[in-house]
């Protein structure tokens, strides 16, 4: 039976197949997905690389990052706990800080990751 974050790790990873070409090296044995480790190392930087690469998100080319926001907007709200641990651990603890480039992505948060924000990092 698949665990509830490396459900949602293949979702994300089938919605956005750009993110789905190193799913397969996070992986510990055959039955331990490292879903932390997916989100944290692979999924952010990408995220945050893509809001850099086109901050209106107009260019069309690329991840569609406003679509990943979205995407873990929708899972955070979801009842699995391990999932909304992994968005706000992986995804939203490593964001930016102020003083880095990306950080404005923070502003594009949707409601529920930025609600999340807050409480992971209330001094941004």
């Amino acid at each position: 039976m698949t665990a509830p974050d490396e459900a949602f790790a293949i979702a994300l990873a089938e919605r956005f197949p750009v993110l789905g070409a190193t799913l397969d090296h996070c992986y510990d044995g055959p039955d331990e997905f490292l879903a932390h480790v997916y989100v944290g190392v692979e999924v952010t930087p990408r995220v945050v690389a893509a809001y850099v690469a086109d901050p209106d998100a107009t260019s069309g080319r690329g991840l569609d990052w406003r679509g990943v926001l979205a995407f873990l907007d929708e899972s955070a709200r979801s009842d699995e706990d391990s999932v909304k641990t992994v968005i706000g651990t992986s995804f939203l603890f490593r964001l930016p800080l102020p003083n880095q480039a990306g950080h404005g992505i923070v502003a594009e948060l949707p409601p529920e990751l930025a609600r999340l924000f807050r409480l992971a990092r209330p001094n941004g």
